[in-house]
């Protein structure tokens, strides 16, 4: 996946957590724009500095977060949100996809998978720890499911638009628009246009 224009803030209540996760998203290709390590912090800084992606630690030092998150996306419209955490509980889980976020995942993972992560859900898609796969039950539904991002993305390419004309269309870079194309391939499998346009009919997205 591209990496080299997604724009992160990090909201971690520990330093050391915060610089070793910016030391391993720049190596990655990264721009980390800011860092918080409070609920108010936070939305202060994502309003400033417009990120693509909020990478968020369940608790923050003003506490819990899971409430705030619908504040923290309005702060940054367009703007979305990994949960980066030491909670592997599926209720958290769900709720934090619940909240808004589209993405969680376990602070004990690989660079690879971190970065592999902050792709997905920076360009519209969704991820979820794959250790935590088999207690999900909801939650795995949810994962077949696709963003708004993605359906509009999906519809648009299976129509036979190329990544230029969906990136014009929607208002996106084209850059934004081959990460959902990589979001897809890598999550459904979807590589050439014929695969586009089979699922898309199969969801519904374009007509037969």
């Amino acid at each position: 996946m591209l990496t080299g224009s997604v724009r992160v803030v990090l909201a971690d209540d520990h330093v050391t957590v915060r610089a070793g996760t910016r030391a391993l998203l720049e190596r990655a290709g990264f721009t980390v724009v800011g860092e918080a390590a409070g609920e108010k912090e936070a939305e202060t800084v994502v309003a400033r500095r417009r990120p693509d992606l909020l990478v968020l630690d369940m608790v923050l030092d003003s506490g819990p977060v899971l409430d705030a998150i619908p504040g923290l996306l309005a702060a940054a419209p367009g703007m979305t949100i990994l949960m980066h955490t030491m909670h592997d509980d599926v209720l958290l889980v769900r709720k934090a996809l619940a909240a808004g976020a589209t993405g969680y995942l376990l602070k004990n993972t690989s660079v690879t998978e971190l970065s592999l992560a902050a792709a997905t859900v920076a360009a519209g898609g969704r991820y979820v720890q794959p250790s935590l796969g088999a207690d999900l039950g909801g939650v795995a539904q949810q994962m077949d499911m696709l963003t708004p991002r993605e359906s509009e993305v999906l519809e648009l390419l299976a129509a036979g638009h190329t990544n230029r004309e969906v990136a014009q269309r929607i208002g996106v870079s084209i850059r934004t628009v081959e990460n959902v194309r990589a979001s897809l391939r890598g999550r459904l499998n979807l590589v050439t246009r014929a695969d586009l346009v089979a699922y898309a009919r199969k969801q519904g997205d374009v007509r037969a």
